[in-house]
Formats: structure tokens, C-alpha cells, sequence
């Protein structure tokens, strides 16, 4: 029996200020209806705090309801804002794990 592949939403874009509060509502709207849900950073063209509190904010509120959020394919300015933070072990991607390892 096969599942149903996970739902992705991607985010296309900038992921700051002006648009954590969309993209937030986005993430939460989809992740109500389903468990699993993947989330493609490769089309993220800036990253400021703010957008990455939400991803973070995605994450938590998942784990509250028992729930996966993964992230997959950052784009290099979400690399480079990881690297500085030191928050790649909490965004969970093939990728961010390597960068973990190397630093």
C-alpha cells in the first residue's frame, strides 16, 4: 500500500518583515491539513530574522501536535543566514546537517 506524497508548500521570494506574517498563516493553514509537511526553501531570495523566527515558530507549532515539518532545498542566502546563526540543526535538511558537521 503506498501513502499519499506529503504536501509542499513553496516559498518564493523574500521571507522578511514585510512577509513573515503571510508566509506564517500560509504555514500554519497548511499544516492543519496534513502530518507531515515539507517546505521548499530553494526559491528564497532574502531571509531576515523575522522570516526565520517563522520557520522556527513552524517547526515548534508542529511538534505541540505531534506533527513534521520539513525543510528541503535551501537556497543559498538561507544557507548563509544558518551558517551565521548556527541554526541549522533545528531546520532538519540534508544540507543544513553538512554544514552542522563542517563548522
Amino acid at each position: 500500500m503506498s501513502h499519499p506524497p506529503e504536501p509542499v508548500l513553496s516559498i518564493v521570494g523574500e521571507l522578511t518583515i514585510l512577509t513573515a506574517g503571510d508566509v506564517k498563516t500560509a504555514l500554519l493553514v497548511a499544516l492543519e491539513g496534513t502530518d507531515e509537511l515539507t517546505v521548499d526553501l530553494s526559491g528564497v531570495t532574502e531571509l531576515d530574522t523575522a522570516g526565520l523566527q517563522v520557520l522556527l515558530l513552524a517547526k515548534r507549532e508542529a511538534a505541540g501536535v505531534a506533527k513534521t515539518v520539513r525543510f528541503r532545498s535551501p537556497s543559498e542566502v538561507v544557507m548563509t543566514i544558518l551558517a551565521i546563526t548556527r541554526l541549522s540543526p533545528y531546520l532538519d535538511d540534508d544540507r543544513t546537517a553538512d554544514l552542522v558537521e563542517t563548522r
